[in-house]
């Protein structure tokens, strides 16, 4: 212990005292015009390290896809069998807390768009709209229950994690058969009437990409989980004695 913490402040002490090069200034005068955006941090994420990205999305679906696999077994309701939820568990708590979430489903979507859209510019973007928007469906779950949300909802989450994905791939490849760099960006002004000019960078699909996976692995994660029996591992299959 005493080698390892002498080593590492060692370690530290060194680089801190050397003089050193960042890579902040670089990325500071060049979000504008090699990006077309001014948030430097979302410029980063969808251009400058836009690879990184599609791996990180690539891994997070992959992710939800094996809590999906791994839970699949022992809970029917996955399989297309009613849900195995018992139904005074199933309904809500409060009627007032269900209508509210419904009104709260179709402002929070919109709130989503409004940060997707001024991502590029200002805080927000795919990742920070994709969280937003899963609150606002996880909300619909835990407000109704999960027998409610599944008739009425109906959303296979494996579609956005797949098409998201494929969105993202397609993006780079755009610019691939272009002659350009994978993932490489392009930004086009466009003369709106009574808008007027309207920039549109090709980051923002590729953002989009982002944006889909984000929504279908977290609510794919999160409604994996929740078909489990509180307290008794994995629900029972239907016909059988024990646990799954």
């Amino acid at each position: 212990a005493v080698a390892a913490g002498l080593g590492t402040g060692g370690a530290v002490w060194a680089m801190m005292t050397r003089e050193f090069e960042t890579l902040s200034g670089y990325y500071l005068e060049q979000s504008v015009p090699g990006g077309g955006g001014a948030n430097v941090v979302n410029v980063i994420l969808v251009d400058f390290r836009g690879f990184d990205t599609f791996g990180e999305i690539t891994v997070l679906g992959i992710a939800a896809l094996a809590i999906y696999a791994l839970l699949d077994r022992g809970t029917p309701s996955m399989n297309g069998a009613p849900p195995a939820v018992p139904p005074a568990q199933d309904a809500s708590n409060s009627l007032m807390v269900a209508v509210a979430m419904r009104i709260m489903l179709a402002l929070t979507i919109v709130v989503g768009a409004f940060i997707f859209l001024r991502g590029h510019n200002a805080p927000g973007g795919g990742f920070v709209a994709g969280l937003v928007v899963s609150i606002a469906l996880a909300l619909q779950y835990m407000a109704h229950g999960m027998r409610w949300a599944d008739t009425h909802m109906r959303i296979d989450y494996h579609t956005p994690i797949g098409w998201g994905v494929v969105v993202a791939a397609t993006t780079g490849l755009g610019a691939w058969l272009a002659g350009h760099p994978f993932l490489t960006s392009t930004v086009w002004h466009l003369d709106v009437p009574v808008v007027g000019e309207v920039h549109i960078a090709s980051a923002m699909f590729f953002d989009t990409g982002v944006f889909l996976v984000v929504v279908g692995a977290t609510l794919l994660a999160l409604t994996s989980l929740a078909r489990l029996r509180v307290g008794d591992g994995p629900a029972r299959k239907p016909g059988t004695g024990g646990a799954a």
